[in-house]
């Protein structure tokens, strides 16, 4: 999924550039969502069952590969002493990367669509916002559901070996609290 402008790291686009991403990013939903039912084979209904049943079929099919050499050298010329010990030594091939993208817009779509109030929005400040300009499930008492980087952490709990197939599910349900 690459936009078709120069990608920055989010908390450092201008509001007009997060706007732009943002407005591109929803007009991809529905394409991945159907790329993501056809590879999956799974019945992609915004029920909650169902995000047990794709993150099944995600643990089944995810990659992992190993770092070469050249990534861990730079990530570690690039990383603040007091991080390298989180770097990790894995990763999941360019595939299961998609697919942690596709699933976590699946997750946003299957909360939005059982709540009402709740759709995709992009908060702009502060600056010092952990999910800044990044596409995220507003409407939410207090919170912004940043569902990608929260797909993002339980594909690192993957790497680490941790493969819970309700997590998607479990999720979902410890949200449905802050409506």
């Amino acid at each position: 999924m690459q936009p078709p402008f120069e990608m920055k790291e989010y908390s450092e686009m201008s509001k007009n550039e997060a706007k732009e991403h943002f407005n591109w990013f929803k007009q991809q939903i529905p394409s991945r969502l159907e790329q993501l039912g056809a590879f999956s084979q799974i019945h992609l209904d915004y029920s909650d069952r169902s995000l047990i049943d794709i993150w099944e079929w995600y643990l089944r099919n995810v990659q992992i590969q190993n770092k070469s050499t050249s990534e861990l050298e730079e990530e570690h010329s690039e990383t603040e002493e007091w991080l390298k010990s989180y770097i990790y030594e894995k990763k999941l091939d360019t595939k299961s990367q998609a697919f942690t993208l596709d699933i976590s817009i699946y997750l946003g779509e299957v909360v939005k669509s059982n709540h009402s109030g709740l759709d995709w929005g992009v908060v702009f400040k502060p600056k010092s916002y952990v999910s800044v300009n990044r596409p995220v499930i507003i409407g939410f008492r207090k919170k912004d559901m940043d569902v990608i980087r929260i797909v993002s952490n339980k594909m690192y709990a993957i790497l680490k070996g941790q493969r819970n197939p309700n997590a998607l599910f479990d999720i979902y349900h410890t949200w449905e609290e802050f409506i």
